[in-house]
């Protein structure tokens, strides 16, 4: 029988932290495979950085990032809509697509 597996889905880098690091680590130390989503796009900022070495540190992987624009900074993300107003059916598809894969 496979390990099981964890999945966070956070809206920005560091919510994992935040908000479930400790859960992310307890399990990622009892050999479950755990991942973390983050919805608003980090990619070439101190953000990503922040982001990779938050997931080695917890044991969690490397970043999945749907690459939406934070809702208080549209330009994180230049010609990508907010997470909020992205289309419900691309959204989902997105995060499905992970879901999928870390199973």
């Amino acid at each position: 029988m496979p390990p099981p597996s964890v999945l966070a889905v956070h809206a920005h880098p560091d919510d994992e932290a935040l908000f479930c690091g400790g859960v992310l680590a307890r399990h990622a130390a009892a050999g479950a495979r755990t991942a973390v989503v983050t919805a608003t796009w980090a990619e070439g900022t101190h953000r990503a950085a922040e982001l990779a070495r938050a997931l080695d540190a917890l044991g969690a992987g490397v970043p999945r990032l749907l690459g939406y624009a934070d809702a208080r900074v549209p330009e994180s993300a230049p010609g990508r809509p907010r997470f909020l107003d992205a289309p419900l059916d691309e959204a989902v598809a997105a995060l499905v697509g992970h879901i999928r894969d870390v199973r």
